[in-house]
C-alpha cells in the first residue's frame, strides 16, 4: 500500500495542545500508515464547568473514542465517522474520567472493521457496530490499565492482530494521491482520468470504504491542507492560497473555509493558538 501518510497528516482544530486535557501520541512505525495517532487524557480529570468546550474540526480522519468513567465505575465508547462540518463538545461536569481514543485516516478504519462504511459520514455509533471484537477485547483492559502508554500498548497488540491490508482498494488509493497532490484542486474527471475507473465505480468504492463520495472528500482535504497552510506558515497569505488551492477569488476561500470550520481563518488561528 502507498504510504499517504508520508505527505498527508490532518491535524485537529487545536494541534498545539499538549496536556492534561488532551495529548497525542504517535503509534508504533508498524502502525504509523494506518492510524494517525492515539489521544485522549493522560490521566483522569473532572470538568470544572460545563461552559468548557471543544471544537472538533473535519480532520478527514475516523475516530474510535473510549471514556474511562471513575466515578460510576464503567467504561464504554462510540465509533465516529467523517465529519463534514464541525461542531462543540461538552465536558461532563463533576465525574471523573479519562479519555482514549484511536484515530485512523478515514481510507484505513476499513482494514480493522469487521463491516463496510456504505452511507456511513457525519454519524456517531457504538464501537461494536463496526468493531464488535475490539470493543470485546480492548474495553475491559481499559479500565484495569492504569497508565495512558500501557493503554496505547494493549491497543497496538489488538490493531496488530486486527489488521487487514488486502482490504486497501488501490483504486481508491490512487485517487486519494491525486487529491492530497493537486492540493485538493483535481476535478472529478481528473481523478478518474489518473485512476482509470468510471466514475460510479469510484462513488461506489469511496462510499463502501469511507462512506462518502469522492468530491465530498476531495473538498474536505483541500479544507485540511489550508488549515494545515494556516498553522505551519509564519502568515498565511489569502491571495496565494486562492490560486494555490483553486478558489475562484477570496471571498470563495474565506467562505468555504468557514463552512467547514464554523469560524473564521482569524478566528480559527486564535483559538488554535489560545488552547495550546
Amino acid at each position: 500500500m502507498f504510504s499517504l501518510d508520508k505527505i498527508y497528516r490532518p491535524i485537529t482544530a487545536c494541534p498545539f495542545q499538549n496536556n492534561e486535557t488532551y495529548c497525542e501520541v504517535e503509534p508504533c512505525e508498524a502502525l504509523k500508515p494506518y492510524i494517525r495517532c492515539f489521544w485522549g487524557t493522560p490521566k483522569p480529570i473532572t470538568a470544572e464547568s460545563e461552559a468548557t468546550h471543544g471544537l472538533v474540526i473535519p480532520d478527514t480522519c475516523m475516530d474510535i473514542i473510549f471514556s474511562i468513567d471513575y466515578t460510576h465505575n464503567s467504561c464504554g465508547g462510540f465509533f465516529c465517522t467523517v465529519d463534514e462540518k464541525s461542531y462543540q463538545t461538552m465536558p461532563c461536569k463533576n465525574i471523573q474520567t479519562e479519555t482514549f481514543a484511536i484515530r485512523f485516516y478515514a481510507w484505513t478504519a476499513i482494514l480493522f472493521s469487521d463491516s463496510d462504511f456504505i452511507n456511513s459520514k457525519n454519524r456517531h455509533f457504538p464501537v461494536d457496530k463496526f468493531f464488535p471484537n475490539l470493543k470485546i477485547c480492548l474495553e475491559p483492559l481499559l479500565f484495569d490499565t492504569p497508565t495512558f502508554q500501557g493503554k496505547i500498548k494493549i491497543a497496538e497488540e489488538f490493531l496488530l492482530k486486527s489488521l487487514d491490508p488486502n482490504r486497501i482498494n488501490n483504486d481508491m488509493m490512487n485517487a486519494l494521491y491525486c487529491m492530497i497532490s493537486s492540493c485538493g484542486r483535481a476535478k472529478i474527471s481528473d481523478i478518474l482520468n489518473y485512476t482509470a475507473v468510471s466514475e460510479r465505480k469510484l462513488e461506489r468504492i469511496f462510499n463502501y470504504n469511507m462512506g462518502i463520495s469522492p468530491k465530498a472528500f476531495s473538498s474536505l482535504i483541500r479544507y485540511q491542507l489550508i488549515w494545515q497552510e494556516m498553522m505551519s506558515a509564519q502568515k498565511f497569505n489569502v491571495h496565494d492560497a486562492v490560486e494555490k488551492y483553486g478558489y475562484t477569488d477570496q471571498s470563495h476561500l474565506l467562505n468555504d473555509f468557514k463552512r467547514h470550520h464554523l469560524i473564521t481563518p482569524k478566528e480559527a488561528i486564535e483559538f488554535a493558538y489560545k488552547n495550546r
